[in-house]
């Protein structure tokens, strides 16, 4: 695939597409649809029963029976372990023509509650678990003159309440794909950035169990997405060569706001929200 190709396509026909996270949530969902449209996947997820069970729902909408799908049981955290298996899969399958990083965990809580171990495991999984691949990946994505995608989320553009750890994350990946955008782009390589709200998966489902109604209050000031909607916002802002993607119009109004006030009218709205919050739950 030359440079400018990816540019034109209408849909992934015969390309070679990795995702990390591939086994649940917006990872599973873009591979099923990317499947659907002609691609070749390989699932990146630690979980082996996970990844099984996630391969099975792919291959069971792909187009052609020529399709490869497959699935690969990494850890994002572990640099050199890591490099060892992307190397087994680009002998596999093929260099990727599509990398979509994915792979992350959500941690909610008050700043003074977070311990150090407890936060370095949500950086080392959703910014250094990003670096990792991309870094494993990224000469071999220069011979085919692919195309590189990270998930992070509309806490990486907005502050939010309880979730220093996480924001703190997604904020250092928001900085870690313009930096690529610009060392990339002389290679022919476009890097797509994608902000969601919060969007419906399994992992966000665990994480309503435990949170604060402070922090759902403000999460809801961005709505909540489908992670099929999530998806094919992805595969359309790859399709296009987008840089910054937010999908969802309540998130995009969000973030205009967010903009254009230098981040006042969101900082206003979610300490009114949270005041709110904290008065209807005084004893």
């Amino acid at each position: 695939m030359g440079p400018n190709e990816i540019g034109k396509l209408k849909d992934f026909d015969n390309r070679v597409i990795y995702i990390t996270g591939g086994s649940s949530g917006i990872g599973l969902a873009t591979a099923r649809l990317l499947a659907a449209k002609g691609g070749h996947i390989v699932l990146l997820a630690r979980d082996e029963s996970k990844l099984a069970a996630a391969r099975s729902e792919v291959e069971a909408v792909k187009r052609s029976p020529h399709q490869r799908i497959a699935s690969l049981s990494v850890d994002v955290t572990d640099p050199l372990k890591l490099r060892s298996k992307m190397e087994e899969a680009v002998a596999r399958f093929g260099p990727p023509d599509i990398l979509i990083a994915g792979a992350g965990i959500v941690s909610n809580d008050l700043f003074e509650n977070i311990s150090l171990d407890a936060f370095d495991r949500v950086i080392k999984t959703n910014l250094y678990g990003v670096r990792n691949v991309i870094a494993a990946l990224l000469p071999s994505i220069k011979t085919r003159g692919g195309r590189i995608a990270i998930i992070a989320s509309m806490a990486g553009l907005v502050g939010m309440y309880g979730y220093t750890a996480y924001s703190t994350s997604k904020f250092a990946l928001v900085g870690l794909a313009e930096c690529l955008r610009s060392e990339l782009k002389p290679h022919g390589i476009p890097v797509t950035l994608i902000c969601p709200p919060e969007v419906t998966t399994p992992m966000v489902a665990e994480e309503d169990r435990t949170i604060s109604p402070e922090s759902k209050a403000v999460k809801m000031m961005a709505g909540r997405l489908t992670a099929q909607y999530t998806a094919r916002a992805i595969v359309r802002a790859i399709q296009k060569r987008r840089f910054l993607v937010v999908p969802g119009k309540m998130a995009r109004l969000v973030f205009l706001g967010h903009r254009l006030t230098s981040g006042l009218t969101t900082r206003l709205t979610s300490d009114w929200m949270i005041r709110r919050v904290l008065k209807k739950n005084m004893p």
